[in-house]
C-alpha cells in the first residue's frame, strides 16, 4: 500500500503547477479566492452556491504556510490549495484500501485502491483546488463510519455518523446524498436487532438532527447571512434543472465514468455491482445504496459537469475490486493465484496509467493562453484596448476586476480580484462574449475605439475553425496576425461541453499542449 500510495501521490502532484501564475481552471478562484479572503479576515464568503467548510479548511492549510513565506500571492495560493487536494485525494486512496480490507478482504481493498490510486478522473481533478475531490472522500469516510458502527450500541455511533454526514454536506450539498448509505446501515442494524420500523427511523432522525448541525457549526453563515443561502440554493435548483448538457445527466455521468476511469475499469465495476446484488453482505448494501441514489438524484439534473461523478468512482472501483479479488480467490494452486493477482493487477492499473501518463505530460506543456498573453504584452502598445474573451482567454484587468463581474458575489475587492487569466496593467481590455461573436459588423469595436480582437470560443474542443459570424468578418478584412493551437490538425477529443477546461478527457493523438484554439487579430480603420 506504501507504494500505491506513492503512485497516487506522485500521479496528483505532477503538473500540479498548470497554468501558474494564470488561472485556468474553472471555480479555483472561488474556492482559493474565499479562502485567502479568510487569512485577511473576512470571514463572511458571502457566496452560498456551495457550503463553507472547505474554504475554512484551505486557510487553515494555508495559515501556516503563509507565515513561513511560502504563500503571499494568488498562484502561491492556488498551488497551495492544489496540493491539498491531491494530499486528500491520496488519502482517499487509503481510506478505500481500509474499507475493502474489513470489508471483503484484503486483496480486495488492495486492487479497489490501485484502481483509485489511477483512476483517471480522480487524478485530474485531484490537481485543483476544487471541492470534488475533498467531497469524495468525505462520502467515503461516511460511508466507512456507517459500516463500522452497524453493530455499535449508545449515543456515540449516532454522533459519529450525524458528524460525518454534516461534514459531507458541509463540503457541497450533494454530499448530503450519503445518507442513503448511512440509512441502509441502520435498516440493516435494525432488521438484525429485530427493532421496528419506527425505531430505526427515530435513530436515522437523530443522525440527520445532528448532521445539520455540525453542516450549521462548520458552514456557520449559512445560518446567519440566510439571504446568501437562499440565493445561493435557489441558484443550485435553477443549475441542474436548465439544461445546458447536450445530453440529460445520466447519460453525462455515464460519459465520465466511461472516460473518466475508462472502459475496463467501468465494465469492472459493473461486475462488482452485479456481484454485490448476488451476495448483499452489509458493506454491499451500504455501498450500492449511495451510487443509486447519487446516481439517480444527480443524473436526472439537466446541467451535470463530469466532475459531479467523482464520489461514485471509489465506491464502485471497491466493488470492482471485491468482485476481481473473488475470481482471483478460486485458484487453489498458489502459481496460477500468483499469476491471476497480476493479471488483475494489469487489468487495473495499466489501462487508466496509460491514460493518466498521457495528460499529465499534457498538462505540462505552455498552454495557448500563456502564448497569447506573451505575445500581447509584447506587441500591445500601452493603453491600447483590446476584446477578449472571458473564459478563454488569456488576461483581464482591474476594470473587469472592478465590475465584480465574474467575482461570485465578493463584496471585498481582494476576494473580488481572484479571476480567470492572468491580470494585465498595460493595455485596457473589454470582455467578448458569446453575442459578440455573431456580429457580422465591425463597426461597434472601431467605433470604441478597439485595436486587437482575441477570439477564443468558450466551447472546449471548438474554434478550430473560424465558427462564428465575427470571425468571418474579422477575416475578410485580413488574416490573424497571431494564432496559438494546442492540436496539430483538427483531431476528434473528448470533452466535457460546458466545463470550460480546454484539455481533454480522451483523445490526445495530436495533441501538443493545452488550452483553446486562439487566434488575435488587428483591426484597422
Amino acid at each position: 500500500m506504501a507504494g500505491v500510495f506513492v503512485i497516487a501521490l506522485g500521479l496528483r502532484l505532477w503538473g500540479i503547477n498548470f497554468g501558474l501564475p494564470a488561472l485556468y481552471r474553472p471555480d479555483e478562484d472561488v474556492a482559493v479566492g474565499r479562502a485567502m479572503g479568510i487569512l485577511h479576515g473576512i470571514l463572511n464568503p458571502h457566496f452560498a452556491d456551495w457550503p463553507h467548510l472547505y474554504f475554512y479548511v484551505a486557510a487553515a492549510w494555508l495559515a501556516p504556510l503563509r507565515l513561513l513565506g511560502l504563500v503571499s500571492d494568488q498562484a502561491s495560493g492556488y498551488l497551495g490549495v492544489r496540493i491539498l487536494d491531491a494530499l486528500l485525494g491520496s488519502l482517499t486512496v487509503l481510506l478505500l484500501f481500509e474499507f475493502g480490507r474489513r470489508a471483503y478482504s484484503w486483496l480486495a481493498g488492495w486492487l479497489g485502491a490501485a484502481a483509485l490510486a489511477v483512476a483517471f478522473l480522480h487524478v485530474r481533478d485531484s490537481h485543483f483546488g476544487t471541492l470534488d475531490v475533498p467531497l469524495t472522500l468525505a462520502c467515503m469516510g461516511t460511508l466507512y463510519v456507517a459500516y463500522r458502527t452497524i453493530g455499535s450500541r449508545g449515543l456515540r455511533p449516532l454522533l459519529a455518523n450525524g458528524i460525518s454526514l454534516g461534514i459531507a454536506a458541509s463540503l457541497k450539498y450533494n454530499g448530503a446524498l450519503v445518507f442513503a448509505g448511512i440509512a441502509a446501515a441502520q435498516w440493516l442494524r435494525g432488521r438484525a436487532a429485530q427493532r421496528t420500523v419506527t425505531q430505526v427511523l427515530g435513530r436515522l432522525a437523530v443522525i440527520a438532527l445532528v448532521g445539520i448541525a455540525t453542516l450549521a457549526l462548520t458552514s456557520p453563515f449559512l445560518v446567519l447571512d440566510p439571504a446568501m443561502t437562499q440565493h445561493g440554493i435557489g441558484y443550485i435548483f435553477q443549475h441542474l434543472g436548465k439544461t445546458t448538457a447536450p445530453a440529460i445527466g445520466f447519460v453525462q455521468l455515464s460519459l465520465a465514468l466511461w472516460y473518466g476511469i475508462d472502459p475496463v475499469l467501468v465494465l469492472l465495476g459493473v461486475i462488482g455491482i452485479a456481484y454485490a446484488l448476488w451476495r448483499r453482505t452489509q458493506a454491499d448494501w451500504i455501498l450500492l445504496a449511495f451510487l443509486i441514489v447519487y446516481f439517480v438524484l444527480i443524473g436526472a439534473g439537466g446541467s451535470v459537469f463530469f466532475r459531479y461523478a467523482d464520489p461514485l468512482i471509489p465506491p464502485l472501483l471497491l466493488l470492482a475490486g471485491r468482485a476481481l479479488a473473488a475470481l482471483v480467490d478460486l485458484a487453489t494452486d498458489r502459481r496460477v493465484r500468483a499469476l491471476a493477482t497480476i493479471a488483475a493487477i494489469t487489468l487495473v492499473a495499466a489501462p487508466p496509467l496509460v491514460h493518466d501518463l498521457r495528460y499529465d505530460t499534457l498538462i505540462q506543456q505552455t498552454d495557448t493562453r500563456t502564448l497569447a498573453f506573451d505575445w500581447l504584452a509584447e506587441h500591445v502598445p500601452a493603453g491600447s484596448l483590446a476584446v477578449v474573451p472571458y473564459m478563454a482567454g488569456p488576461a483581464h484587468d482591474q476594470a473587469m476586476v472592478n465590475s465584480g463581474e465574474h467575482s461570485h458575489g465578493a463584496t471585498d475587492p481582494y476576494v473580488a480580484a481572484f479571476l480567470d487569466g492572468r491580470l494585465e496593467t498595460q493595455y485596457r481590455i473589454l470582455e467578448l462574449t458569446r453575442d459578440d461573436l455573431n456580429l457580422t459588423s465591425l463597426d461597434t469595436f472601431r467605433q470604441q475605439g478597439i485595436q486587437y480582437i482575441v477570439i477564443g470560443y468558450e466551447t472546449p474542443g471548438t474554434g478550430c475553425r473560424p465558427d462564428s459570424p465575427l470571425e468571418r468578418a474579422l477575416l475578410a478584412h485580413g488574416p490573424p496576425i497571431a494564432a496559438y493551437s494546442p492540436t496539430i490538425g483538427c483531431p476528434s477529443s473528448v470533452f466535457d461541453p460546458i466545463d470550460t477546461y480546454y484539455v481533454p478527457l480522451a483523445g490526445y493523438a495530436d495533441w501538443v499542449r493545452p488550452g483553446p484554439q486562439i487566434r488575435i487579430y488587428r483591426l484597422t480603420n
